[in-house]
């Protein structure tokens, strides 16, 4: 597994967009943009249409923040 940084932005309203960053563990980037996906949408009730995915980086693990993920790849 590694860790990646989603920045992004997601419509709250009409036209009013909100930036958002989140750290997620995946197996690669497309996992990792489909599991943002799933947990914005599940979470949130947002649509795939309303978040707008500006980019994706793979994060050391030892930079990583997120105590969750750092518990998914065994940092701990």
């Amino acid at each position: 597994m590694k860790a990646f940084k989603i920045d992004g932005k997601i419509e709250v309203e009409k036209r009013c967009w909100q930036k958002f960053s989140m750290e997620i563990a995946a197996d690669d980037e497309a996992k990792a943009r489909e599991k943002l996906m799933c947990d914005l949408g599940s979470r949130q009730g947002m649509k795939r249409r309303s978040i707008n995915i500006i980019s994706v980086q793979e994060v050391k693990k030892d930079k990583v923040v997120n105590h969750i993920v750092r518990y998914q790849l065994g940092v701990d």
